[in-house]
């Protein structure tokens, strides 16, 4: 079932207080009784996080379906008052459930440090929810220490297209590849903006089946598409899924070559940094490169031989001087360099 975006999001504040935008498992997929933390924080994807926010409020209901669900954004909390409601008994309920959103909003974690470590009375629930939240922060060493933090990051680029496809799936709706890739990349790999379109999609297939064609003609742009997907793509030497990604891209085609050939030169460095066997821990300080981004590109740079590297890079740096010079029309020069690159791709995993 789709999430409501509003009330992740909060475009009103009102929302916090409504049921949870995503249908909770039946009480039936739970086997045997099984201990419900009194404390939980759940950190990462907007979508899965409120699966699994679903799950824990199913489990809870399962126990007692009259508990009480206390509803709150962080920075509204007067976590005195929040204390003293955590330690006084329900006047209709012998449970609550407190859900806390926007964890990572909290500016004074202390308070909330000091109110979250006493005991609470029986039947007493309290989740916590953020879309990030360091771990030296004093309300995640809290959840951590108890072994209640759950992290639930977003797809990475290339585990989009599956995971919208399981997203589908498990609404009876069968997308196929083509049409997994349009929906991935219309959304940005945003889960929760793509089961709102795996439900409309549903509405305009009612055989259950749906083709590029159709999500093509129906999937609304969540997500401005950024260059970094083409990069990414062309580094990966596969063509069909670079221009795909190129056509969606609203930029300056020169813009695009310049940060094309950035992105060679990068690869190129890495593949002589494998080359010469230096240890992945120091490669990042050598290529200038954060560890995050070294992750993503040592990859693509083992796509290479480093003959090949150079070559794409110099054929880069020359198609860039024939623009600059007007030699060669700036779209041409990337759809040139596209085909190149992209040509003879070794087997991956190679170097």
């Amino acid at each position: 079932m789709p999430v409501a975006r509003g009330d992740v999001e909060a475009g009103a504040r009102g929302g916090a207080e409504d049921a949870p935008p995503v249908a909770a498992p039946a009480h039936g997929d739970y086997h045997g009784p099984m201990p419900i933390p009194s404390l939980a924080l759940i950190i990462g994807d907007p979508y899965r996080r409120e699966r699994a926010l679903a799950e824990r409020e199913a489990a809870i209901r399962g126990d007692d379906p009259t508990c009480e669900r206390h509803a709150r954004f962080a920075d509204e909390v007067d976590v005195a008052s929040l204390d003293t409601e955590l330690q006084s008994a329900p006047l209709f309920a012998l449970g609550r459930h407190f859900v806390i959103r926007r964890a990572d909003g909290i500016r004074k974690p202390a308070p909330w440090v000091l109110a979250l470590e006493r005991p609470l009375p029986p039947a007493t629930f309290v989740t916590l929810l953020a879309d990030e939240l360091k771990a030296t922060s004093p309300i995640a060493k809290l959840f951590q220490a108890c072994g209640a933090v759950t992290t639930l990051p977003s797809p990475s680029t290339r585990d989009a297209e599956q995971a919208v496809r399981n997203l589908a799936a498990g609404t009876g709706l069968h997308l196929r590849a083509d049409a997994a890739a349009v929906l991935a990349r219309r959304t940005g790999g945003d889960l929760l903006a793509a089961a709102g379109e795996v439900a409309k999609l549903a509405l305009f297939a009612p055989d259950g089946d749906v083709s590029a064609e159709i999500a093509d003609r129906l999937v609304f742009p969540a997500a401005e598409p950024t260059a970094y997907p083409f990069y990414d793509r062309l580094g990966e030497r596969d063509l069909p899924s670079s221009l795909g990604a190129l056509a969606d891209v609203r930029e300056d085609a020169g813009r695009l070559l310049g940060g094309a050939v950035r992105h060679l030169a990068r690869l190129a460095a890495l593949r002589l940094l494998i080359d010469r066997g230096v240890p992945q821990q120091e490669m990042a300080q050598l290529a200038g490169v954060p560890p995050w981004l070294l992750r993503r590109l040592l990859p693509q740079a083992k796509r290479f031989r480093l003959e090949e590297a150079a070559a794409a890079l110099d054929l880069g740096v020359r198609l860039d001087a024939q623009v600059k010079s007007g030699g060669i029309q700036a779209s041409d020069a990337l759809l040139k360099l596209a085909f190149s690159v992209t040509r003879s791709s070794p087997p991956r995993g190679r170097g």
